[in-house]
């Protein structure tokens, strides 16, 4: 296999930007589908992340429909100058059905063989009316096929979205086991970028974030 991307391909270059934190954010909990927006925090981070992309000519956006990432691409899109762009349904973070918005120890005295089937499993296991990683990683890959198959999407192109997504984008990019998906930390307010084309791809980096510590 070839080590480099071929001049020869049509090269497309995919900024992963993570939304801002959100409001009554918790690590201890799994996220809930329906989060409220950002915090002022938040709203911060996608101030300076928009900062990044002051030199680059992007030419569209794709952003997750959810609160926290249209908010994020809204202040993006309006310092770029971009008038419009596209809500994805594909680029929602991760279904986790009758888990979202509970924390850990909730779901473990809840349902202690659910919790032992995930520990032994969390790649292929399905929380209630969920999806698996597995299937989570297969959905964002449908996603991003549609993106690049059916949008006039130009050479560079932002996607707004979730930890779980850019993970996801990730992992297919580099065509690695679906196993490393919690290997990768993606922190909110960051950018990592992918140079696509047909036959090959390169993560160029990953989790940029333009401050440490707003």
């Amino acid at each position: 296999m070839e080590q480099a991307l071929n001049i020869s391909d049509e090269i497309k270059t995919f900024y992963l930007i993570r939304h801002g934190e959100i409001k009554n954010s918790s690590g201890s909990k799994i996220a809930a589908s329906d989060d409220k927006g950002l915090s002022g925090d938040g709203v911060l981070e996608a101030e300076l992340l928009s900062s990044y992309f002051h030199d680059i000519k992007i030419n569209s956006i794709f952003a997750s429909p959810t609160s926290s990432a249209v908010q994020t691409t809204d202040i993006v899109a309006k310092n770029l100058g971009i008038p419009t762009f596209f809500k994805h349904s594909g680029l929602t973070d991760k279904k986790e059905g009758d888990w979202a918005g509970k924390t850990y120890w909730q779901i473990r005295e809840e349902s202690m063989k659910a919790w032992e089937k995930w520990s032994k499993d969390p790649i292929n296991f399905s929380p209630p009316n969920g999806e698996s990683v597995k299937d989570f990683v297969a959905r964002v890959g449908r996603a991003f096929k549609d993106i690049i198959k059916n949008y006039d999407i130009g050479q560079k192109i932002i996607l707004s979205t979730h930890t779980g997504v850019i993970r996801a984008l990730i992992i297919l990019s580099l065509d690695i086991p679906v196993e490393n998906f919690f290997r990768i930390e993606v922190p909110s307010g960051s950018i990592s970028r992918i140079d696509w084309t047909e036959n090959y791809s390169i993560l160029k980096f990953c989790s940029l974030s333009m401050a440490s510590k707003v």
